[in-house]
């Protein structure tokens, strides 16, 4: 790798952008939370600028975050800079704009969804793709160390052929679910159909404005089923998945968390018979603290050798469209949805 960092800038600076880190309690468990602490810290990328109409943001990138380009004029903010790098955590029908104000960027890095409902994502992909553009999506568990070990073989050590599968989420199809598909993806494969177990329901003041719930089942192209249900957050919160396979369970809960390993053993109340034995598990230590952190390795990589990007506009894209099939099953009085 060169050991020139490459120019950054930030295009919105909010909440994912810069302000999570200030939750005490995401703080102990996470060490990268947003952006601003990874380009705070991280040596491949020299953050140039910050974008945002709010003065209060502009303050925090000036006086927290010491940014020495701020501004609300985004075109005065990449004359200065420059950017090969650009992070946009603004909302998806501003990114293409973005993009195409930047005429020597390399790499760009956005949040999801990247549509809301429009072809806004669809159209951000293939600008990228025509220009060469590397475009990573915070779909932020691809990014994370113990989770790419059990995407690559480990969790066929842990648990054998998965056979049932449980998933949970909450405030959102568009918002969280898509974690959970994108998720299910890495770890056991595509998605080839998807069925819907009622109608949407509306949700009351969504994180993203329209996000609904539906309890949908998920067939996977390797044969098993994931049944996937929407919890009330106002009752708790959990972000989920639990895995059964032929030799063992593995349980990856809080949002990645809390991670427990259940092999099988000898049944207790039946002779020459096995069980899961779920009374206690095997804790395995998490690694979600820098999965963020990773993601950005990962973009310089790909940026600078070509490496394939973790989490890909298109891979998201595929997410997205599973979203979209769902939403159309739910239409559709629950009739099976088979993707292309």
């Amino acid at each position: 790798m060169t050991d020139t960092p490459l120019r950054t800038i930030v295009v919105g600076f909010g909440q994912i952008a810069s302000g999570l880190e200030a939750d005490a309690k995401m703080a102990a468990h996470f060490k990268y939370a947003t952006h601003a602490q990874v380009l705070n810290d991280h040596p491949n990328f020299d953050w140039l600028g910050v974008v945002d109409p709010s003065d209060e943001a502009q303050s925090t990138a000036r006086d927290k975050w010491n940014v020495p380009h701020v501004g609300d004029d985004l075109a005065d903010i990449i004359a200065k800079t420059d950017p090969e790098v650009v992070i946009i955590t603004a909302p998806p029908e501003a990114r293409l704009s973005v993009i195409n104000q930047c005429p020597n960027l390399k790499s760009a890095f956005v949040e999801k969804p990247l549509n809301l409902g429009g072809d806004e994502g669809d159209e951000l992909v293939d600008a990228c793709i025509k220009r060469g553009i590397n475009l990573q999506v915070n779909f932020w568990r691809r990014g994370d160390q113990l989770f790419r070990e059990l995407a690559a073989e480990r969790l066929t050590a842990l648990v054998g052929t998965p056979e049932v599968i449980f998933a949970t989420y909450g405030n959102g199809l568009r918002n969280n679910a898509s974690h959970m598909i994108d998720f299910i993806r890495m770890l056991l494969g595509e998605i080839t159909a998807v069925q819907a177990g009622g109608p949407a329901s509306p949700l009351e003041n969504p994180p993203l404005p329209g996000d609904v719930h539906v309890a949908f089942s998920a067939n996977l192209e390797r044969g098993a089923t994931v049944a996937i249900q929407p919890i009330d957050f106002t009752n708790y919160r959990e972000i989920g998945l639990d895995i059964w396979g032929s030799l063992g369970r593995l349980t990856i809960l809080q949002e990645g968390l809390s991670i427990r390993h259940y092999p099988v053993t000898e049944n207790r109340a039946l002779e020459n018979e096995q069980e899961i034995n779920s009374d206690v598990g095997t804790a395995i230590e998490s690694t979600v603290s820098t999965a963020l952190y990773n993601l950005y390795d990962n973009l310089y990589a790909a940026t600078v050798e070509d490496a394939p990007l973790a989490s890909s506009g298109t891979s998201a894209i595929r997410t997205e469209n599973i979203i979209n099939a769902v939403l159309s099953s739910a239409d559709r009085s629950g009739e099976r949805v088979v993707l292309g």
